[in-house]
């Protein structure tokens, strides 16, 4: 609140009733004012609502203060009326420029999502109005009659809830996300049941790991997949791989940034607008900033290009800029992979790693999350859920086994 001072009232009684206001220098705020032969005591101050500035006659200190009071509550309420109508469409606009202060990639998808499935089918609903029927009845329409759209779902989910608690956090017209805890575990037990039926199905095994190993040996884009299968990287954090992140001498890969790519259409009228196709940005998360073990067969790859050329990216595109996801995936990802008939994506590239360390290697579970950059190792445990039960079926008598080899 702003406070100024105002020493007089503008003169409505004509030269007969002329007043005139005087500060008694005995308070601060206080006046006299003369009118007809007679003395009258005020008191006035200025304050700021909201921008505008009100100034506010009293009788005393007291008095004021609870007239300001009051119409800091009635500024308040006026200020809060457009509120109680938001739609959201609108509120999905407020969130969306929001997100122009995070990364570029979280940008993307939280554009694209709002975009493309909650503003079409909640965007008419007003926020106050929006109740847990109509969400559990919108992700039933995104998750599809057949099943099939899970993983929609999950990215949906994620963007709605981070809307809504956006708007509690920010006193945005609601109080309570309107999800219910009983919708969130639903949508956690069926993406949990999904993850671990594709991972089932989409497994990468040792012997195909291999195979794409030799595939691609001494072609462009090998090192990417060194970086993805022996080292755990997200294919952003192997694109965006420096030479000076090498150490060839401790044998250590280490993983401060990735790169992104973003579309001219999503990057007009934001912070992203002046930047170029691909972005550089920090880790996912503060975990993923990490030290690697450089692999033998990796380090070889590496010595291969001259001492005088270790310098910018490790696979460098045009003029020494790192090459797009966009770019290796069909240039070199697919092609490799359609070679041998494999149907994969960058991502389980990524997952065998974690796979091999913990069902093959016996890699305890602290490592490999801190290798793979996990937040939290519940999301090692989650990812490889089956991995860790088979194990976990392995080794139900070692222990045994190992003190008493051979029990009568």
């Amino acid at each position: 609140m702003v406070v100024t001072d105002s020493t007089s009232l503008p003169n409505r009684g004509g030269a007969k009733g002329k007043r005139r206001m005087v500060n008694t220098g005995k308070k601060k705020h206080q006046y006299t004012l003369a009118k007809d032969g007679k003395t009258y005591s005020y008191y006035r101050k200025s304050l700021t609502i909201n921008g505008k500035t009100r100034t506010i006659t009293a009788t005393n200190a007291k008095e004021w203060a609870e007239k300001a009071e009051e119409a800091k509550k009635e500024a308040e309420n006026n200020y809060q009326m457009p509120e109680k109508n938001l739609t959201i469409k609108q509120l999905a606009e407020s969130f969306k420029t929001d997100g122009e202060s995070y990364a570029p990639k979280t940008y993307q998808e939280r554009e694209y999502i709002l975009r493309l499935y909650i503003v079409p089918e909640l965007g008419h609903l007003k926020l106050k109005s929006l109740k847990n029927i109509h969400i559990r009845e919108f992700y039933d329409k995104v998750i599809g009659t057949n099943g099939n759209g899970v993983k929609k779902l999950e990215h949906v989910h994620k963007i709605l809830n981070r809307m809504l608690n956006w708007a509690v956090e920010n006193e945005i017209t609601i109080s309570r996300n309107p999800i219910s805890q009983g919708l969130i575990k639903s949508i956690k037990h069926t993406s949990n049941r999904n993850k671990r039926e594709e991972h089932q199905e989409l497994e990468l095994s040792h012997e195909d790991a291999g195979l794409i190993l030799k595939e691609v040996a001494g072609k462009p884009g090998e090192i990417i997949f060194h970086l993805q299968i022996l080292h755990g990287l997200r294919i952003g954090e192997a694109l965006g791989m420096t030479w000076e992140n090498i150490d060839l001498e401790g044998n250590t890969v280490t993983v401060n940034q990735q790169v992104q790519d973003i579309s001219m259409k999503l990057r007009k009228g934001t912070r992203f607008e002046s930047d170029s196709y691909q972005i550089k940005t920090i880790p996912k998360t503060v975990r993923s900033e990490r030290d690697v073990p450089l692999q033998p067969p990796t380090k070889q790859v590496l010595l291969r290009t001259p001492e005088a050329m270790r310098n910018g990216y490790v696979f460098n595109g045009q003029y020494g800029k790192s090459v797009t996801y966009s770019h290796f995936r069909k240039g070199h990802f697919y092609p490799a992979i359609e070679a041998l008939g494999l149907k994969l994506t960058t991502h389980d590239l990524r997952k065998f790693f974690g796979s091999w360390h913990l069902g093959v290697n016996k890699t305890d579970i602290m490592t490999v999350s801190k290798w793979m950059g996990h937040r939290d190792p519940k999301v090692t445990l989650s990812t490889y859920a089956k991995v860790i039960e088979e194990l976990e079926a392995e080794q139900r008598f070692d222990i045994g086994n190992a003190l008493i080899p051979n029990p009568i």
